[in-house]
């Protein structure tokens, strides 16, 4: 049974956004580290949705044509009666044994057919999904439309599903496009991970560091989102089609985009009670925090650099400290804004890839030992510390 969504309303764009003119000077002015090592001015490429591909399972031994052994009659032979002894006792010679029930002789031995197992192979594709129901708020240089249009890039394993849904959200002036690696990872690893280009936000929109308080309205885009993948998994004409597990959905954002995040996991404006477990890295709460409930036992986990000129790791600590938990923290020692996180190739990339993927290994998936590897891959000697609570 597929859960019932939260419906978000669309927000004035200034409403409820609880933070100091100063942090928006920050965030707002981050962009150009966020796009420092990427390219910002193009929306990403669209990629042929392919059809999707069905295995071809072996026939089942039932499939075979039933053989029926004929009933073999042997001709009667009259003895004459002064020369054969008395045979009356014996078995008579016309008796064959019955066949009729025996087990048909050309069944073929049973096979099983191999099921995939992770790493998967991946593969990449595009959707735009238009919301009928939000517009889109006029900003400096565009005027208000009537919808809210987000282009999707999909990442899903090449296998059978149903597989769990994380929903990953770019940054300020950030792109799918800068996301690919830790979104293959995680793809590769049995998840389908959609990423939306956030309408205002997108590095592709004119002036988007400008439009920082359209985040109010992106809780709703992910909940719309998760909507519209459930929707493909449904549909059999979709590459999707059967992939997607509803029961289990994750979300994860970097920096504006785990604002997102936190507004539409834990905050009573937008809050999607299907999702099951956070991951947020590099971020901050810029949505009226007072609304947030930190007491849901909702499982999240946070990666932070130290050394992040952006945004103060204290910023993420404030909150690990009210988190119910189970929580973790990873800490990226001497790590800035966007390291191990976006394209942008650094030593902390396998700590944070092995480290996310444990961590929806253990509340996603259910792996009873993703916890213990979680320990492990998430401490790197002069790399990275972990913290954990209940």
């Amino acid at each position: 049974m597929v859960r019932p969504r939260y419906i978000a309303p669309v927000m004035n764009p200034i409403r409820r956004v609880a933070v100091a003119a100063a942090a928006v000077g920050m965030i707002a002015g981050a962009c150009s580290s966020e796009s420092r090592s990427t390219d910002t001015t193009s929306a990403p490429a669209a990629v042929t949705v392919a059809p999707a591909t069905t295995a071809s399972a072996a026939p089942t031994t039932s499939d075979a044509p039933e053989t029926t052994v004929p009933e073999t009659t042997v001709p009667e032979t009259t003895v004459p009666e002064t020369t054969a002894p008395d045979t009356t006792d014996a078995p008579m010679a016309t008796d064959a044994p019955d066949t009729t029930g025996a087990e048909p002789t050309t069944d073929a031995p049973e096979t099983t057919e191999a099921v995939a197992t992770a790493p998967f192979a991946t593969t990449t594709v595009t959707q735009t999904f238009v919301d009928p129901s939000r517009p889109t708020p006029a900003t400096p240089s565009s005027a208000e439309l009537p919808t809210r249009t987000i282009a999707t890039t999909i990442v899903y394993p090449e296998a059978p599903g149903p597989f769990p849904l994380i929903v990953l959200n770019h940054g300020l002036t950030g792109l799918p496009s800068k996301l690919s690696r830790i979104s293959t990872a995680w793809a590769s690893a049995g998840y389908v991970v959609a990423m939306p280009a956030f309408p205002l936000t997108n590095g592709s929109v004119t002036d988007a560091s400008g439009n920082v308080n359209d985040v109010v309205n992106q809780p709703g885009d992910d909940s719309f989102v998760i909507d519209s993948m459930l929707a493909l998994s449904a549909d059999d004409s979709s590459p999707l089609y059967g992939r997607v597990d509803g029961e289990h959905i994750g979300v994860a954002g970097h920096s504006l985009g785990s604002a997102t995040t936190y507004g539409v996991a834990l905050n009573s404006c937008c809050l999607d009670e299907r999702i099951d477990a956070i991951v947020i890295m590099a971020g901050f709460v810029f949505i009226a925090s007072a609304d947030n409930d930190y007491s849901r036992p909702l499982p999240v986990m946070i990666v932070h650099g130290d050394a992040d000129p952006v945004l103060n790791i204290s910023l993420d600590q404030d909150v690990y400290t009210q988190l119910a938990g189970p929580k973790w923290f990873v800490t990226l020692i001497g790590g800035t804004h966007s390291t191990g996180i976006e394209d942008v190739g650094t030593a902390y990339d396998p700590v944070v890839d092995s480290s996310t993927t444990d961590f929806w290994n253990a509340y996603l998936s259910g792996d009873t030992g993703a916890e213990g590897a979680l320990r492990t891959d998430a401490v790197v000697a002069g790399v990275s510390t972990l913290q954990s609570g209940a």
